[in-house]
């Protein structure tokens, strides 16, 4: 975010007059923004993602984004905060994804010029039976995994976590009922690693982040 301060010319001396008191408290609230739990799930029967998010106080606005790398990013859809009941959820449906990987983001506004991007999600939307959904995007210090396949989970489920050398860094095994994991990674160094969901020793699914 770029803060903008007023050239001013006075008796010949060039100074910088200082930010407003209303600019401080916008920026300050914008920076103290809670997180608002933005998920995003593929319906299989419907082909549409299924996106949520918490309406979160002082937000006013929100743009839901997608992108198809993470890095380029396109506004699917501007929702009024202020007309909504106060951290109850907001779902939308996005009918309109591509194969492959799916980023969704929030572009928070707190007033008409000051707002605060939320942690991107990924999704990959499709007829895959035993499907994952990881976020945040890129990694930070926990990982998340929620499970949106169709299908049963018949097994223990085993997770690794491998650097692209083949070192693994994290070994979990958990019920056959977990459909939602938090793993910590503020052990793993800046680099790119491995992540892979394993039932009866075979991979169900698997994907590659970068931290």
């Amino acid at each position: 975010m770029k803060i903008l301060l007023t050239l001013l010319l006075l008796n010949g001396t060039l100074e910088l007059s200082p930010i407003s008191t209303l600019t401080a408290n916008l920026l300050m609230k914008v920076d103290q923004l809670p997180d608002p739990s933005l998920t995003a799930q593929f319906d299989n029967r419907k082909k549409v993602v299924k996106v949520r998010w918490k309406n979160i106080h002082p937000v006013s606005s929100y743009v839901l984004q997608r992108s198809r790398d993470n890095n380029t990013w396109k506004d699917l859809i501007q929702m009024n905060g202020n007309v909504l009941t106060r951290n109850a959820y907001i779902s939308w449906e996005d009918a309109q994804t591509g194969s492959g990987k799916n980023y969704y983001r929030l572009k928070m506004y707190t007033s008409k010029t000051t707002y605060k991007y939320s942690s991107s999600i990924m999704v990959i939307p499709g007829g895959k039976t035993h499907s994952w959904i990881m976020y945040p995007v890129p990694v930070r210090e926990v990982v998340n995994l929620q499970y949106n396949g169709t299908a049963p989970i018949e097994g223990v489920i085993a997770i690794f976590i491998q650097s692209i050398t083949g070192k693994t860094y994290h070994r979990l095994r958990l019920a056959s009922n977990t459909r939602s994991i938090q793993i910590p990674v503020s052990n793993l160094g800046r680099g790119t690693y491995d992540i892979r969901v394993l039932v009866h020793d075979e991979v169900m699914w698997n994907q590659r982040f970068i931290k």
